[in-house]
């Protein structure tokens, strides 16, 4: 989009309608960001946590044995 094409809208549809619609492509556009960047983050989560369920129940084993 060129400076006289922003320009026009301006013009047409006014600075609050234009400004509006900016910010809401701007946070639809970050929302998607965020939520793949948390599904990254859960996914290491997870793994993390299943990690530490399979060190504690070998610690319980051990324990259990003696």
């Amino acid at each position: 989009m060129d400076a006289n094409t922003i320009i026009t809208l301006v013009g047409s549809l006014g600075f609050p309608i234009c400004a509006c619609i900016g910010l809401g492509w701007f946070v639809t556009t970050e929302l998607r960001a965020m939520r793949a960047d948390h599904k990254e983050e859960m996914a290491k989560m997870t793994e993390a946590v299943n990690n530490n369920t399979i060190v504690i129940q070998k610690l319980v084993d051990k324990m259990g044995d003696e």
